[in-house]
């Protein structure tokens, strides 16, 4: 299984992750798909990453999100792609539609068959991991309706992105922190990156919580 968790994306210091998940998809000229956290009809999210990526030498080639129509066959393009991008935004109502489309178990298997490089930032890196109730640490806001945290579960490991030194201390996080038995946080330029079995860090990530 290959993961990169970013906490954001499009800053200087994550040159060096961008390298290492060049490396890790292991293609020229690699094919990404873009799974869209919310709708987009003028698709300024996607020619935003459209251009990162360009200038990483890949192509972001598919696009799926909650208003795609034929979703079978979007997503029979997206998992034809070398990696798929899961984007920003509010984890929640991400997670929501994943659900709502049954989306979320056809990523995760993807993810867990090697099929590609699942590549997620801020809340897309979130629902790799076993439940998402750390999105509240970084503001987001739950959407009325019942809906259980359960994510994709493909680290055993919680991640919060944005983070600043100290925001800890709030009661509020340490709430949450005390929750969970493995907590990596991750300051802004900073992020995970799962190969297999192994766990590289890169920039500022701070184990908060140990299993």
């Amino acid at each position: 299984m290959r993961l990169a968790l970013y906490s954001d994306q499009e800053v200087p210091a994550n040159a060096a992750i961008d390298e290492r998940v060049l490396r890790l998809i292991g293609v020229v000229r690699p094919r990404i798909g873009y799974v869209s956290a919310a709708p987009d009809p003028e698709r300024s999210d996607f020619e935003r990453k459209r251009r990162y990526y360009e200038k990483l030498g890949a192509d972001l080639a598919a696009y799926v999100d909650s208003d795609t129509g034929d979703l079978e066959r979007a997503l029979a393009e997206l998992f034809r792609c070398d990696a798929i991008h899961l984007g920003g935004g509010n984890t929640f109502s991400f997670l929501r539609w994943l659900k709502a489309r049954c989306v979320l178990p056809w990523l995760g298997a993807w993810a867990a068959e090697g099929r590609g490089v699942l590549i997620g930032v801020s809340a897309g890196a979130i629902l790799m991991t076993p439940a998402v109730g750390t999105a509240t640490l970084c503001g987001d806001v739950r959407e009325p309706g019942p809906i259980d945290d359960d994510a994709l579960g493909l680290v055993g490991f919680h991640f919060w992105p944005h983070y600043v030194p100290g925001a800890e201390q709030a009661p509020a996080s340490r709430a949450v922190i005390e929750s969970l038995p493995a907590l990596y946080a991750c300051e802004d330029g900073a992020g995970i990156v799962v190969d297999g079995a192994d766990i590289e860090l890169y920039g500022a990530v701070q184990i908060a919580r140990r299993e």
